[in-house]
């Protein structure tokens, strides 16, 4: 009988945790621009917890970059999005796919998705405007990112854009 009260206590306070996350958490909107060497990669994560990566970087020290940005218990991205054809936004992704489970790539620049096309993930939109230059959006909040962004964390509510770290 003690067993079963133990068992019922952890279930109680394992549920009582999501819970309180899923009430009380704030809902940011948190866009990484990962350290990759020389290229690009810019990592996602919605209110809703969906993954986004844009850009795999030009070598294999994307999934450096991604084991920091992810919980490690993270094994799949919701969606990638490619800009450009070159080396230093594509190299990273055989890599990202022999860890993470991914969907097709969708590649901007193409006829059938040109540059300005908005993805939307969740109440979150992003704007692919060039090679590497995207848009942002998410509440009232609207942020650019380029090649030039600084890296680090950026994280919005929907009213305000902070950077951390």
């Amino acid at each position: 009988m003690k067993s079963f009260y133990l068992i019922l206590f952890f279930v109680l306070s394992i549920g009582n945790i999501y819970v309180y996350q899923t009430i009380f958490t704030p809902r940011v909107l948190e866009v990484s621009v990962l350290e990759v060497g020389k290229g690009d990669a810019i990592l996602v994560r919605t209110p809703n917890g969906k993954t986004l990566l844009i850009d795999t970087g030009p070598d294999a020290s994307i999934l450096r970059a991604l084991g920091t940005a992810l919980p490690e218990w993270q094994r799949s991205i919701d969606a990638i999005v490619l800009t450009s054809e070159k080396s230093g936004a594509i190299k990273g992704l055989p890599d990202v796919m022999s860890r993470y489970t991914i969907p097709t790539p969708i590649r901007f620049g193409t006829s059938a998705i040109p540059y300005g096309t908005r993805l939307r993930l969740d109440d979150v939109q992003v704007a692919v405007l060039y090679h590497g230059t995207l848009t942002v959006s998410y509440g009232v909040t609207s942020f650019d990112i380029s090649s030039t962004t600084p890296k680090g964390i950026y994280i919005s509510d929907g009213e305000t854009v902070t950077r951390s770290k």
